[in-house]
């Protein structure tokens, strides 16, 4: 055992110093009816550093914005001296939960006297279980706990343990239940800052519209000056439809045009979708848009499932691991990006509530899922923690932008050469007595082209860039300089082959 002594441990993060460039600049969509706080009708767009600035917001995860549920038992005999009676809740995943025990003493003369004594043997347990009851001439009112939501209201959760001639029967079952919103919100916002804890959020909350246009997308781009380079889309209001991929996509594509292009995470509701029936996005040309189908199965994120009644998926943590990966890198990076904390996303599901343990998820199915492009979360047999299968795209396999990172790279690149040839617009151009291009301006507009791609080089974000000027092309009568730019990627090692054997000798 060491001497005693006093000890220190340097924190990090503390001065919370902005990472360099751009690339973690980030964007979360949601729709909704009701607004938190901090945000308004005319005022629905706000940008946060961390969870903290988040719940000064408004976005709390403390259930403020939940309405419990509520049931009533009555007693209706008294029963005998001796007699007991317990209230159990059964909650989410099948567990009971005795919510009080009450032994009915000699002087409890009435089904009130008995109600009251179990009422307060419930209320003493308050402060472990979260549930509380009041008594009304035999009739129990059970308030459940907060956190629970939507999931009291199906079903038959509250029954009652009885030992001896006390009877008793659920006369009002329990209903009445409404999901918090702002834990939703909050969970994935946590969870974005839980991964990337550098990162720089745009929030957008906006009305609930008839018909999904999307436009939301580019309104924040353009509210953030295009600065968002990856935007989390939350559809919770809808079930999933992969029409509206393609719809998103358009949005992408305007914003492309404008030279302030993003990629897309999607996260619809699957609440009622079978994973095996699933639509192939390999068939869509959206190489803006993936679809995130992971989620939590024993955290928090599945609890807020059971409460929700909807998907939650794991979209925060998502956006937060393409906010933190370099351009270049694919999310499904084994070493890099494990979205375990040992608790959070530590068991995994997808977001119909169907869990990754459960017996009908086959390697057949996950090889399916793949094929079909969506973005999930895997396990492996010799490695602790949860890991993504990919980072694709919803288009063909073939494209060459097919995956977020191919996306990303090419977006930074438009948008560094855009920077670096912007001043050279209506620039002289010298020509020789040819009418060709004169080498001297070919190798000014070559050298200005690469200004930030070369950095992308050092940077290990491409392996290559070339630039091709045409001396020959006639720019006197056209007026249009063509520049070519050839971009030779970084490999992805998505899959590894070993040969591996016996040998007598080596």
């Amino acid at each position: 055992m060491s001497l005693n002594n006093i000890n220190f441990i340097k924190g990090k993060g503390g001065l919370g110093r902005p990472l360099a460039g751009k690339d973690y600049i980030s964007g979360l969509l949601f729709y909704t009816a009701s607004l938190p706080s901090g945000f308004s009708t005319y005022n629905r767009m706000k940008k946060v550093f961390s969870v903290t600035d988040a719940e000064s917001l408004g976005i709390k995860n403390d259930y403020s914005d939940e309405t419990k549920a509520t049931g009533v038992y009555t007693i209706s005999t008294a029963g005998a001296t001796g007699d007991s009676i317990s209230l159990v809740f059964t909650e989410p995943e099948g567990l009971p939960i005795t919510l009080g025990t009450y032994v009915k003493l000699v002087t409890d003369t009435t089904v009130t006297l008995v109600a009251s004594g179990l009422v307060n043997a419930i209320n003493a347990n308050t402060y472990i279980t979260g549930y509380s009851a009041s008594n009304l001439a035999g009739a129990i009112t059970v308030t459940v706990r907060k956190g629970l939501g939507i999931f009291p209201n199906t079903g038959t959760p509250l029954t009652a343990v009885i030992l001896g001639t006390i009877a008793g029967s659920v006369t009002t079952a329990v209903t009445g239940g409404v999901a918090s919103l702002q834990a939703v919100w909050h969970y994935h916002i946590s969870e974005f800052f839980r991964v990337q804890p550098k990162g720089f959020l745009w929030l957008g909350f906006f009305a609930i519209p008839a018909t999904y246009d999307y436009i939301e997308i580019a309104t924040m781009q353009h509210f953030a000056n295009g600065d968002i380079r990856q935007m989390g889309v939350f559809v919770d209001s809808k079930a999933f439809t992969i029409g509206d991929l393609t719809v998103a996509q358009s949005v992408c594509n305007a914003l492309d045009a404008e030279k302030m292009p993003l990629s897309v995470l999607y996260a619809g509701n699957m609440q009622a979708s079978t994973l095996s029936t699933l639509s192939d996005l390999a068939t869509l040309s959206n190489n803006k848009i993936s679809v995130v189908i992971a989620q939590d199965a024993g955290g928090l994120g599945n609890k807020l499932w059971y409460a929700y009644g909807k998907s939650i998926t794991a979209l925060g943590a998502t956006l937060g691991a393409v906010a933190l990966s370099s351009v270049h890198e694919s999310i499904a990076w084994v070493s890099k990006f494990n979205l375990s904390n040992g608790y959070e996303l530590e068991s995994i599901g997808f977001a119909n509530g169907v869990k990754s343990s459960d017996i009908s998820v086959t390697n057949g199915l996950l090889d399916n899922l793949d094929l079909k492009r969506y973005v999930f979360l895997r396990k492996f047999p010799n490695l602790s923690g949860s890991f993504f299968n990919d980072n694709k795209t919803a288009i063909a396999s073939t494209s060459d932008y097919a995956f977020i990172n191919d996306n990303r790279v090419i977006d930074k690149a438009i948008r560094g050469i855009d920077a670096s040839l912007l001043p050279s617009l209506n620039s002289p151009l010298l020509l020789n007595s040819d009418g060709t291009l004169a080498n001297s301006t070919i190798a000014y507009l070559e050298s200005q082209a690469v200004i930030n791609t070369d950095q992308m080089i050092r940077d290990n974000e491409v392996s290559a860039v070339g630039v091709l000027i045409n001396p020959l092309q006639n720019v006197l009568t056209t007026g249009t300089l063509n520049v070519t730019v050839n971009i030779v990627p970084v490999g992805v090692a998505r899959n590894i082959v070993v040969n591996i054997g016996f040998k007598t000798s080596l």
